[in-house]
């Protein structure tokens, strides 16, 4: 069943690549949430043979950090062929105990994007707060140390709210709480920010741009070629339902015009 599902997915993947024809020479950002084996039937939970699987098919293009791609986006440097960069949102545990040993065994740089407010808590996200012992979140001495191994920490907000639908002063007090609790904890700014559920809004864009952060990803899918909006990056989600076969076309923008699809649906249904 689910050799069949797959192939019905990059069927219809296929068919929607001709409204939203992918540009080979854009940079492709990866969005992942997390890397572990003990959520099978969870779309955000990628095992760790699945995740080590397609950072080996990853050899074959430009592996580069988000923040070193900015100057290329900025049109003052050129993009490497094939570029890609990989992201992660909300800041799980797993992603230090699982993801980070692949990562650094392939020597690929990642950005994490970590909802401040629960770091080195014992508060859970939503989707799984009624669920599993293990499923905490990163805390400070383990982000430190994934930015001292070579990889980006980035705000995500503090409790993880969609932006555009709070009052001002809320959502400047998670765009800039985040900025404040990376400052204090890592002893540095964080470059990049990701709007929490990719929700945001062009006064949300201005509050993080006013709070110092240089670019924002959002769940918009496309890949970014120069030129592009730095505070409305486009991304590509990678989730436990994908093959390498999938992967492989997720690379070549295969997917983004059924990422479209699904979530214009979802807009219609909220």
């Amino acid at each position: 069943m689910s050799r069949l599902r797959g192939r019905l997915r990059r069927a219809v993947a296929r068919l929607t690549r001709f409204a939203f024809p992918p540009a080979s020479s854009d940079l492709r950002i990866l969005t992942y949430h997390r890397v572990n084996d003990r959520h099978p039937h969870d779309r955000l939970s990628v095992t760790t043979r699945a995740f080590a699987a397609q950072m080996e098919a990853l050899r074959g293009s430009t592996v580069i950090s988000l923040g070193s791609a900015l100057a290329a986006l900025e049109g003052r440097a050129a993009l490497p062929p094939r570029a890609v960069a990989i992201t992660f949102d909300d800041g799980y545990r797993d992603n230090f105990e699982c993801a980070l040993p692949i990562l650094d065994q392939c020597r690929f740089p990642a950005t994490f994007f970590v909802a401040t407010g629960f770091i080195g808590g014992t508060s859970r996200m939503e989707r799984y707060r009624a669920c599993c012992d293990h499923d905490t979140m990163l805390d400070w001495g383990q982000v430190a140390e994934m930015r001292a191994r070579g990889h980006a920490i980035g705000g995500h907000g503090r409790q993880h709210l969609e932006l555009a639908g709070l009052p001002a002063e809320d959502a400047r007090g998670e765009i800039e709480g985040a900025q404040e609790d990376l400052q204090r904890h890592l002893g540095a700014p964080a470059a990049l920010f990701c709007y929490p559920r990719g929700s945001f809004s062009a006064a949300v864009r201005d509050q993080v741009a006013g709070a110092g952060y240089r670019a924002a990803c959002t769940v918009q899918p496309g890949g970014n070629a120069a030129g592009a909006d730095l505070f409305a990056l486009r991304r590509t989600e990678v989730s436990a339902d994908d093959d390498l076969a999938d992967f492989g076309m997720k690379l070549q923008g295969g997917f983004d015009g059924w990422h479209h699809l699904v979530q214009n649906a979802r807009a219609w249904t909220w």
